[in-house]
């Protein structure tokens, strides 16, 4: 009877352990170009100019989770304005530097829940420059996300040789994520 007690118990300790990983709502969600949006914008000579990734994914495991994390890649080459001027200037040298960085990424470091979404620090790499953001990630697994993200272009070396002191095109750089459900 004490075999069939502990084969019991663990068959009991096994379902409860299912039905708290499906309580807790962890869940996975993959994001990426072909089914949400990564853009940018910014100014240049005063007048406003916005593009997408054309290329990018994550992978996002939100708080309930136990251990939540955020990974994200973005292929470099991929941004894009729809004005030939600035598509051909993004890979060069000065300002993205594909040939040698052709990919960005995010690593989350810590998240937490909060009213609106869950907020969420961790570490931008841009042309090989490792940076700290912090963001708010709001939205629901059932509506979707959005995020702003402000960054400095200057800290991450783009378009530094060209217009060090971001008199022509602007110093801070919006990224907006919209994770799409």
């Amino acid at each position: 009877m004490k075999t069939n007690r502990n084969v019991h118990s663990r068959g009991l300790l096994a379902f409860a352990l299912l039905v708290c990983g499906f309580a807790s709502g962890a869940e996975t969600i993959t994001a990426s170009s072909s089914n949400s949006e990564l853009t940018f914008n910014g100014e240049h000579a005063g007048m406003p100019f916005s593009g997408t990734f054309e290329q990018w994914q994550s992978t996002l495991i939100l708080p309930p989770a136990e251990s939540p994390t955020i990974t994200a890649t973005f292929e470099l080459s991929s941004a894009k304005t729809g004005d030939w001027t600035y598509d051909s200037t993004l890979p060069e040298a000065d300002w993205f530097n594909t040939e040698v960085h052709p990919k960005g990424a995010f690593t989350s470091l810590h998240i937490a829940p909060s009213p609106k979404g869950v907020d969420v620090s961790g570490e931008l790499t841009l042309r090989g420059i490792t940076k700290p953001i912090e963001f708010s990630l709001e939205g629901s697994r059932k509506m979707g996300y959005t995020a702003t993200i402000t960054i400095d272009r200057l800290a991450f070396d783009i378009g530094k040789e060209s217009d060090p002191d971001a008199e022509w095109v602007s110093r801070d750089i919006v990224l907006r994520l919209t994770i799409n459900r």
